[in-house]
């Protein structure tokens, strides 16, 4: 599993090589620069485990996703349609039209960071 710090490197280098590459135009470093930018802002708005545990999120093949919305069973976040995950709102979780009591450790649902700890010890 890659790490929020391994992915980090591995932009910074591409950038880097992008960047410094003598046949590139200002577009192109440009472009570059953006979709670092990207890459790290993404990187950090979704995640493999929970970062927040007093608002709604939406677990979808072991990432969750923040700032999202829910609506008729699908899940749009960032100009994508998700549908199929987990989403999870005041006690609930929601999937696929129907709507269940959301039961800490299952389907990427914990209460508090320290019921996750208590799952995932390394």
């Amino acid at each position: 599993m890659i790490t929020i710090t391994k992915k980090l490197g591995l932009v910074a280098a591409i950038s880097t090589t992008m960047l410094f590459n003598t046949g590139c135009t200002p577009q192109e470093e440009a472009f570059a620069a953006g979709a670092a930018t990207g890459v790290v802002v993404g990187s950090i708005m979704s995640s493999n485990h929970p970062y927040y545990y007093d608002r709604p999120y939406y677990y979808y093949r072991g990432i969750y996703y923040y700032g999202g919305r829910y609506n008729n069973g699908y899940y749009y976040y960032k100009g994508r349609r998700f549908y199929g995950g987990h989403y999870y709102y005041n006690g609930y979780r929601y999937h696929q039209h129907k709507r269940y009591r959301a039961v800490t450790g299952e389907y990427g649902y914990y209460k508090t960071r320290r019921d996750y700890e208590r799952r995932h010890r390394r």
